[in-house]
């Protein structure tokens, strides 16, 4: 059968080289369509044009469809004789695709129109010839609609459309994959919403593995805002977000918005010129046609209703070891979308369907999980708080739940199976500050289930306490090295600022005259220099008893949860201003050495070099401050929690008390 096959090949090739057709796929794959054409033109064997000449089997046509070359396609219509055109658009290719199949996949709607116009100028509306065309399946069972929807191009599919009567045959391949499924799987979500205005009943589709395009969609977090976070470093780039209008095409702005329309097009004209820009602008475009998709999807999905799972609330608590037992199988069944949206942190798939359906809330999977299991297990601290201000709900059914496997929430906690969609802060900061945030979510969790789940044991006889020591033995070990590595390195940094500048404090700038006065003692920048000296010895030796207490600490799981990631975070932000408070002192010295220079450009020199070194510093540390400024504010939450926020000072009060105030 494979020299058969062989065979076949080298016939076809024979033909190919038989028929010439060598020159032109060459001028083809070199983007000569000038030769191309001119090939065409002088061969007066017209079937050269409808003929196969790729190893594809595909033929001028389909190469020059597929191309985008502008006029090639129509240059070489106009070719053919006209009773010839029919023949030559319906050839196909390996992969069963006529011509319309490749124009469909390029933006070419001009090229889409000339042929249909060509089509009803030489063949009559009952023969049928155009409809055939586009109704025509290839291998796969697409239609050029399902190839144009496929690779995102909508004006194209718009355009077909109107040239076909009944969607409904375009809908489905021969895989059972609907049309939206595959705009959903290419993330062409503008695609998707003008296929559900067309037809709301796509949404209630299936793929061969039971999904919805609403599980495809809470399987993509990327694509929606709530994933990209805008560090402190990215201000500019999240100013420019803000600023880039979320559509590029003027189609939804009518006539009358010349400022909408004079406001994006400025904005198509810088992003031609600035790669950063364009991709940022493609960004929120994609962010802003997720989250209107979502919407529509969520108004038509009632998927939430098909999901039944018989639960026992009452299951008794188990605080003895028990032999594991195989449950039976419960057969493949995928979550539903909320949760799936939930394990990936997709806050605003879960707004809108608990605002459209909020008795969806109680879902229970069929291992039985609800919302909290999977929001714990995943590490996705937004909607764990979501979930949380629903209080009734969250005490007296979600909480209380035990899955199949007879873990509570505690349990997933103790899982350790962080499923961060990128790095979180607390990775990028060290690893004892991501055992800290694994600490918290232990201590938040406890907090919120019934007291005496914390001694029950899941069905491998492990409590949740027993768990987390087990799986987090591996994390504590590297959060031990960790932090004493860290602790003696900025120590001896700490001893090396400390000892410069007790040394700077009896090395007086300018020296001093016969009586031992400094003489520049009456300069405000000799002040400066003082005071930055001793501020510097100050925060630099008191930075240095920090690490060692750290070092002489013990390094158990209690110790991470708060002490030793604040003692390190103090020592390091004393350290940091030791060395700021240093660079001033230098700066105020050779100010004090130079003063008498007058150019602009030495004070510019100076002022430079002084502050280079703390702001490298700052810049290759800063994924500690992040932890920090995490640090400050869950400390500002626990004092709200304690404190009548009448009480408190306004910069620490919510915006609608300041208000009242």
């Amino acid at each position: 059968m494979e020299r058969d096959l062989e065979e076949g090949k080298e016939e076809k090739w024979k033909t190919i080289s038989r028929l010439g057709l060598g020159e032109p796929y060459l001028a083809a794959l070199n983007g000569q369509w000038d030769v191309m054409k001119r090939f065409f033109e002088k061969n007066e064997n017209r079937e050269q044009l409808y003929s196969q000449m790729t190893v594809e089997e595909d033929t001028a046509f389909h190469i020059a469809a597929y191309s985008e070359e502008k006029d090639l396609l129509q240059h070489l219509v106009k070719l053919l004789p006209a009773s010839k055109l029919f023949e030559a658009l319906k050839v196909k290719n390996k992969q069963g695709s006529n011509t319309f199949h490749e124009v469909a996949t390029t933006d070419g709607v001009e090229t889409a129109k000339f042929l249909v116009e060509k089509l009803q100028e030489v063949y009559e509306p009952d023969e049928g010839k155009l409809e055939e065309l586009l109704t025509a399946k290839n291998t796969l069972g697409e239609t050029p609609i399902y190839r144009a929807v496929a690779h995102g191009r909508t004006k194209m599919a718009k355009y077909l459309a109107t040239q076909v009567g009944d969607l409904s045959s375009h809908f489905q391949r021969k895989d059972a994959m609907s049309i939206l499924h595959i705009a959903v799987i290419g993330q062409h979500f503008d695609t998707a919403i003008w296929l559900l205005r067309n037809d709301k009943g796509l949404a209630k589709k299936k793929e061969q593995n039971g999904l919805t395009c609403l599980h495809l969609l809470a399987k993509m977090p990327h694509v929606f805002r709530s994933y990209s976070e805008f560090s402190h470093t990215n201000k500019l780039k999240k100013f420019l977000y803000y600023c880039l209008p979320s559509q590029f095409e003027d189609d939804d702005v009518s006539d009358d918005a010349i400022s909408i329309k004079r406001y994006r097009a400025m904005w198509r004209a810088i992003a031609k010129g600035c790669r950063a820009i364009d991709k940022l602008w493609k960004i929120k475009r994609m962010h802003s046609s997720a989250l209107e998709l979502t919407k529509s999807l969520v108004e038509e999905d009632y998927t939430w209703k098909d999901f039944r799972c018989e639960v026992n609330y009452d299951k008794t608590i188990s605080l003895m070891k028990v032999d594991a037992t195989v449950d039976k199988d419960r057969g493949e069944q995928p979550y539903h979308p909320l949760l799936e949206a939930a394990s990936n942190g997709i806050v605003e798939i879960f707004d809108k369907m608990i605002e459209s359906y909020p008795q969806v809330i109680g879902y229970i999977s069929k291992d039985e999980k609800n919302i909290l299991h999977v929001a714990i297990g995943h590490r996705q601290r937004d909607i764990f708080r979501r979930v949380k201000k629903m209080e009734v709900i969250m005490k007296c059914r979600l909480a209380s739940l035990i899955d199949e496997n007879g873990n509570t929430l505690l349990h997933h906690v103790a899982e350790g199976k962080t499923y961060y969609g990128r790095e979180s802060r607390e990775q990028a900061a060290g690893p004892a500050f991501q055992l800290q945030e694994e600490l918290r979510w232990l201590e938040d969790v406890r907090y919120i289930i019934p007291a005496h789940y914390i001694m029950h044991r899941n069905k491998n006889g492990k409590t949740a306490d027993e768990l987390f020591q087990e799986k987090h033995a591996d994390l504590l070990k590297h959060a031990q090295k960790w932090i004493k590595e860290t602790s003696q390195s900025c120590s001896t940094v700490s001893v090396l600022v400390a000892t410069v500048v007790f040394a700077a404090a009896y090395t007086v700038p300018g020296g001093n005259d016969a009586s031992g006065r400094p003489n520049f003692i009456d300069s405000p920048f000799f002040v400066l220099f003082t005071i930055m000296d001793v501020v510097s010895l100050a925060f630099s030796l008191t930075s240095v008893v920090m690490f060692l207490s750290i070092l002489s600490s013990p390094f158990e799981y209690e110790n991470f949860r708060i002490s030793l990631p604040r003692k390190l975070l103090i020592g390091f932000t004393l350290l940091f201003f030791s060395v700021t408070t240093t660079m001033l002192s230098f700066a105020a010295t050779i100010f004090l050495l130079l003063h008498f220079q007058k150019k602009a450009w030495t004070k510019t020199l100076i002022y430079t070099t002084a502050f280079f070194p703390v702001s490298m510093f700052a810049l290759m540390q800063f994924p500690l401050y992040a932890a920090f400024n995490k640090l400050l504010h869950t400390i500002t939450e626990k004092i709200k929690e304690v404190y009548p926020e009448k009480f408190l000072p306004p910069y620490l009060r919510t915006k609608e008390l300041n208000k009242l105030s």
